[in-house]
């Protein structure tokens, strides 16, 4: 049943008893009674707004002269809701479709028909009708669905989507033994490009490089995905690879030739590219991927702008799969505690809270080299999830964090540390017990936890999610979902999962000063966050344009540069130590 009926339903019971055309009045949904041969008896203002009509002229009138339903997804008139079916009068029914009105004007709608057992001094049945507008949520909808299927910035398939077409491919391979040639190319030297351009112009260097691609796509059968930062896929569907190569080299030909200007300097640009056949002895798309990922790697290594087939004899292939180096370097820097921990303030956005001190943060872990040179997070982050080996440093995490933390004395507000937790954690059988042994034993508070899951890895598993949850909130923990936002799909999701705060996906939040779809993204995720009554926090607060579009739109927490930068955990909690010892003077 729609939102409003569910909100005032004591109101409408009332109205379909007592019949009383005032309290129809009041209702800001379109209203239409009809009696069981389809006459109109009664339209409310709304409803006369919406036909562009008065009642007057269309009372004792059938409603198909005044509006005409449709099928939402056909276009063709709907069968089966009016007519007369005395079935309807037994229960209500609730479905979208499309209603068109004697002017031409079409709006999508949530129909809602309730049964009435009579109407004003008239005893006979009747059928009363709610039109509730819902073309702007169709529109965001139909926004999402694009943003959940395509990347916002070149229009390509993204990862997710790209992913599934392969599948699709090597299921046809299996069943037709068709074959296909999927070509894996990255911009060479992209990260220095785009340090030295500034990141504005690396996007828009992204753009023209996916154009340079898909303006040598000849047909409609190939497929064509941005599948990383400055990566980008195709498929050449039932191409011979003969043909396939030689539209790559052309490729790379014309992107060498291309002359990128930025704040008016010319850049030359290059690009690498690994292919691999895909026929009826590949396994999965997974695989395919990344093994044409792996020869762009080594056509990279060999210095770029060149072509690399995937020969998994290729003695430099197997060591850029087999490479272990990795594993060593991590397992090396758990037993010497090389891993620190960082805190970036998650800070009220609201004017009255916002000058107060920093008291909830979001944990990053950070390693340094044995020559305490620092190591990007997402490489070695990365590593650990190929080599499997998230749960030891995740565990690792835990237990130095509450070390840390439980020589805080007690504070109001109470800090709160969100720490990250993986996939691969959150599948090992033995980490709920892991986790609840070391809270018990640090001593600390659970309420200063909160354990932030990505929506990625929350929609995985979502009884084993609500479980873990379960347990953990049950000694005091909070929970907070990150990333949201990327698809229609996640406000299903949403209402299965028990957490306190919900992140919006930092790539909308970076951008709603300058892009309407991502505003009315941030708007609307807000919006659903607020009404399930969960924290609603902003990534990528970069500056204080986008500070003052969040607050007005009443987002509840801001975390990014224009806020505060991450810092070392232990500075935090010696600054919360002074705080407390502040605090103790006053009170003596």
């Amino acid at each position: 049943m729609f939102y409003y009926y569910k909100k005032h339903k004591t109101q409408f019971e009332e109205s379909s008893e007592n019949c009383q055309e005032d309290a129809y009045k009041l209702l800001p949904e379109p209203i239409v009674i009809l009696n069981l041969d389809n006459k109109i008896i009664y339209l409310n203002p709304e409803a006369e707004n919406m036909l562009s009509c008065k009642l007057r002229r269309v009372m004792g009138r059938d409603y198909s002269e005044i509006f005409t339903l449709l099928n939402a997804n056909t276009g063709r008139v709907l069968q089966g809701v009016l007519g007369g079916d005395t079935s309807l009068l037994r229960e209500r029914m609730t479905r979208d479709c499309l209603l068109q009105t004697t002017m031409n004007q079409t709006v999508s709608i949530e129909l809602n028909l309730i049964p009435l057992r009579r109407y004003g001094d008239q005893e006979q049945d009747h059928i009363l009708l709610v039109l509730d507008n819902i073309t702007e949520r169709k529109a965001l909808e139909s926004k999402l669905s694009n943003l959940e299927t395509y990347d916002g910035l070149t229009r390509m398939l993204n990862r997710k989507s790209f992913d599934a077409e392969v599948k699709q491919l090597i299921d046809n391979a299996h069943k037709h033994s068709s074959k296909h040639v999927l070509a894996y190319f990255s911009i060479d030297q992209f990260q220095v490009i785009n340090d030295t351009i500034g990141y504005a112009s690396g996007d828009n260097l992204i753009t023209c490089m996916g154009e340079q691609i898909k303006n040598h796509l000849y047909t409609q059968l190939d497929i064509v995905g941005r599948v990383g930062a400055n990566e980008f896929a195709v498929v050449f569907c039932e191409r011979k690879l003969a043909s396939a190569i030689k539209t790559i080299q052309e490729i790379l030909s014309d992107v060498s030739e291309y002359k990128f200007m930025s704040r008016g300097q010319q850049y030359s640009i290059t690009m690498s590219c690994g292919f691999v056949v895909v026929d009826q002895t590949t396994t999965s798309s997974t695989r395919a991927i990344s093994e044409a990922n792996t020869a762009c790697n080594l056509a990279n290594k060999r210095g770029g702008n060149r072509l690399s087939a995937y020969k998994p004899e290729d003695s430099e292939i197997q060591k850029m799969e087999g490479n272990l180096e990795w594993v060593m370097i991590l397992k090396k820097a758990l037993q010497e505690n090389r891993f620190r921990m960082h805190a970036q303030p998650i800070h009220p956005l609201k004017e009255s809270e916002f000058k107060k001190p920093f008291y909830h943060y979001e944990l990053l872990i950070r390693l340094s080299d044995e020559k305490g040179n620092p190591i990007a997070p997402d490489e070695f982050i990365s590593a650990a999830e190929y080599y499997s080996m998230m749960p030891e440093l995740d565990k690792w995490v835990i237990r130095n964090v509450l070390k840390q933390i439980s020589t805080l004395p007690e504070q109001s507000p109470l800090p709160v540390f969100a720490i990250n937790l993986s996939g691969q954690s959150l599948n090992d059988p033995h980490f709920l017990d892991f986790v609840a042994k070391e809270i018990k034993s640090s001593g600390v508070d659970p309420q200063m936890l909160c354990f932030e899951i990505t929506e990625q890895v929350a929609v995985e598993d979502l009884t084993l999610i609500n479980s873990l949850m379960a347990s953990l909130k049950a000694l005091g923990c909070k929970f907070s979902l990150d990333d949201f936002g990327t698809g229609v799909s996640s406000y299903g999701y949403l209402r299965s999962l028990d957490v306190d705060y919900l992140k919006i996906d930092g790539s909308f939040v970076k951008n709603i000063a300058n892009d309407e779809v991502a505003k009315t993204m941030v708007q609307s995720i807000n919006q659903v966050g607020h009404t399930m009554n969960l924290k609603v926090i902003a990534e990528y607060v970069e500056n204080e344009q986008i500070i003052h579009l969040l607050r007005e739109m009443g987002v509840d927490y801001g975390q990014g540069y224009e806020i505060a930068r991450p810092g070392p955990l232990e500075i935090v909690i010696r600054n919360h130590m002074l705080d407390s010892h502040v605090d103790e003077k006053v009170a003596n």
